[in-house]
């Protein structure tokens, strides 16, 4: 039946069945997987060269070497990269159009290491990127150790036309790596665009931000944030403050945030609005307030359960021990506890909204409104 259909229409087949984004699925979380079904390659001969090849242009794929067995995991786990190959299936695997090799050659330990690879997608190559850049502002001697190498290469080359990747596709191969910075080495090896090239070792050779820039940034993002809260614009106020928490490296995807570059803002700050205070208290106040704010949007647009998962998890994350009197955030917490507490009361849970609202009035001795739900709740608890 299928090769009864026209070649444009078997086509449109197979790049339905085969489209990389067709094939990647939710694993909760936050993360993905791919899941490809080849079974329609086995129908026959025909097929299986004419579905091959769409396979191939709408499946460019990456492998990634390194000698620490421990990267895989951190890539997966804490990068949120799709990997596709792993293990002896990944070290026959020779079908990439690009091998990044990263080593530490001032470290003679690694160098008795086995290579491990693992083989990922160029769509997710930018998520893996990302990933090595943050690591490197949680870790800043990280890249200043490592020697990266980037072989190109066309992995179904035809005898008697050897051509090479074409430019689009380097492009998309070489352009991810300009976030990374402060490597110790780099080489670009195989057939490529010399100009392509040069983009990209620009691109690594331009510093990061500061932090003193970073905070100023997120600062601004916040107060814009708060001016669209004020004009009931609350899913405005939401993307301003999750645009604040990217500028201090704390990336909000759904219900995922992750917290980089710690070691980064931790310093005195030497400029800007902050200067003379250290950047990771100045980060952790601004945290504090920016989770206060969305919580009071996500109250204000009657979605609770959004509400209540926001001021959970910073309330789980929270110390025992914060001296309301020194702590320059305190205000912000009480209002957590209070907003979260009406969250849970909304929820039907009155008792754990009692319990928060306890804790808000700690913060917030003189706040009228907290000390009435308060008194309010207490007869049923």
């Amino acid at each position: 039946m299928l090769l009864r259909l026209p070649g444009e229409i078997r086509n449109l087949i197979y790049r339905h069945v085969f489209r990389s984004a067709d094939n990647k699925h939710d694993s909760g979380g936050g993360y993905k997987h791919y899941k490809f079904d080849l079974s329609l390659m086995l129908v026959n001969q025909q097929i299986y060269f004419e579905s091959r090849k769409i396979f191939r242009d709408h499946n460019i794929f990456v492998a990634i070497e390194t000698p620490w067995p421990e990267a895989q995991q951190h890539v997966r786990n804490d990068g949120y990269v799709p990997i596709l190959i792993t293990d002896e299936q990944a070290a026959r695997f020779n079908h990439q159009h690009l091998s990044v090799i990263i080593n530490a050659p001032r470290y003679q330990m690694f160098q008795h290491y086995k290579p491990r690879k693992f083989i990922i997608l160029l769509d997710d190559l930018p998520v893996f990127t990302e990933m090595w850049f943050y690591s490197d502002l949680s870790h800043l001697s990280l890249n200043s150790n490592l020697r990266l190498t980037l072989k190109l290469q066309n992995p179904f080359p035809i005898s008697f036309d050897p051509r090479p990747i074409p430019k689009a596709t380097q492009q998309k191969l070489l352009e991810p790596f300009g976030v990374v910075k402060g490597l110790l080495e780099v080489k670009v090896e195989g057939d490529h665009y010399i100009s392509l090239e040069k983009a990209m070792r620009a691109e690594m050779a331009i510093p990061y931000m500061t932090p003193e820039v970073c905070l100023d940034e997120a600062t601004k993002l916040k107060n814009e944030g708060n001016v669209a809260l004020g004009k009931k614009q609350y899913r405005e106020a939401i993307k301003r403050y999750e645009k604040s928490f990217l500028a201090i490296h704390i990336v909000c995807e759904g219900r995922r945030r992750s917290i980089w570059g710690d070691e980064f803002f931790h310093r005195e700050l030497v400029s800007g609005p902050f200067k003379g205070q250290h950047g990771q208290m100045v980060r952790l106040v601004l945290r504090i307030r920016l989770v206060a704010n969305i919580i009071h949007a996500y109250l204000q647009l009657y979605e609770y359960e959004e509400a209540r998962f926001w001021g959970q998890r910073s309330i789980d994350l929270m110390p025992g021990d914060i001296e309301t009197s020194m702590f320059a955030a305190s205000p912000e917490l009480g209002k957590i506890y209070y907003r979260t507490a009406m969250a849970y009361k909304a929820l039907g849970n009155v008792s754990e909204a009692g319990r928060l609202l306890k804790l808000a009035v700690k913060y917030l001795p003189n706040d009228k409104m907290v000390r009435a739900e308060h008194m309010a709740l207490t007869p049923h608890m």
